[in-house]
């Protein structure tokens, strides 16, 4: 059986994040591949499941991980994330199959300076000419970079997501005139614009989220203008099991982030049935999910909740377009292809 290392998730089965979420999601939809996982965090062990090391420098990581990709008889590496593109080119010298999967570009990100941000550009570029196989979830950011890098093939896979079993109704609903935020607590979230306009139309706001460990001021300034704030409530992180039925208890998915990927907490928030407030950027606009209402990423004017309609159709939409079987079904044809 083919055997898929996994590099770049946090943590195994996920907490918060798109990219755990994508790699459980690849993992348990593929039953013809052997997988195995390194992550970042702190965590228990298994025989499938390892932590990689966070005290080794980045050339050390490499080695560690080419090690461990020889000792357990690994077929292929998929690194996650663009913090892997050098490493990965520089293992490909050595091991051929390779694939990496670029959540996000990170050059939109307000998370990083200019200068930061022009660095990551440039891997981009340099990754999507010499990596193995370099796949987007974005169908925006593939569209750009197959512009400019016409002479070299270039991948989009639509991220799979956890679709609800039910669709939400009436008697879900516990905060009629409250929306939720579920998501990580980060720059490109957006979240301090979140609280700021929230609380200047008076509208009420639950989020729930992981803190970003890389920056934490941050995130105390979130929690801080939260603090202040008589509509917008910060309540902690949501077990995976539950984000569902967590999510149902609300009356819209309000989500109005900088940058994404594929945005799965918006997917699965669709697959409730639940109607969307989203910032108006493209990543969210060419998912083309019919009950949604866009507002301006920097101005954004949060609709009242006797302003919004019912969801059901973007769970219709889910279910037709974004499932995990597909997800699967196309990166195992990447594995097979080497």
């Amino acid at each position: 059986m083919l055997k898929v290392l996994h590099v770049g998730a946090k943590n195994y089965p996920p907490a918060h994040g798109g990219t755990e979420r994508v790699v459980y999601n690849i993992v348990t939809s593929i039953d013809a591949v052997d997988f195995y996982i390194l992550v970042e965090w702190e965590q228990e062990e298994t025989d499938r499941i390892f932590i990689l090391p966070g005290n080794l420098g980045y050339v050390a990581k490499m080695k560690y991980i080419l090690a461990f990709a020889r000792k357990h008889a690994i077929d292929i590496i998929h690194f996650h994330n663009e913090k892997y593109i050098p490493m990965a080119m520089l293992l490909s010298i050595t091991f051929k199959k390779i694939v990496l999967t670029v959540h996000g570009v990170h050059f939109r990100s307000p998370k990083w300076n200019w200068f930061n941000r022009g660095i990551f550009w440039c891997v981009d570029v340099i990754g999507t000419v010499f990596l193995p196989r370099l796949v987007f979830c974005s169908e925006y950011d593939e569209k750009e970079f197959a512009k400019y890098i016409f002479f070299r093939k270039t991948y989009f896979i639509n991220n799979g997501t956890n679709i609800s079993d039910t669709m939400q109704t009436a008697e879900d609903i516990e905060y009629p005139d409250t929306y939720i935020y579920l998501g990580r607590i980060t720059p490109a979230k957006n979240v301090l614009r979140l609280v700021d306009a929230a609380t200047g139309r008076r509208i009420k706001v639950h989020i729930y989220g992981v803190l970003d460990k890389e920056c934490p001021e941050y995130c105390n300034a979130v929690l801080d203008k939260i603090s202040k704030s008589d509509y917008v409530e910060y309540k902690g992180t949501v077990p995976y099991d539950m984000v569902f039925n967590t999510m149902k208890k609300y009356r819209a998915f309000l989500y109005i982030t900088i940058m994404e990927g594929l945005p799965l907490a918006v997917l699965e928030a669709a697959s409730c049935g639940m109607f969307l407030i989203l910032s108006n950027i493209p990543h969210h606009t060419f998912l083309k999910l019919p009950d949604v209402k866009y507002v301006d990423v920097k101005d954004p004017e949060i609709p009242y909740p006797d302003e919004i309609t019912s969801g059901e159709q973007n769970r219709e939409f889910v279910l037709a377009n974004f499932s995990n079987k597909k997800m699967g079904e196309e990166y195992l044809k990447i594995y097979n292809s080497f």
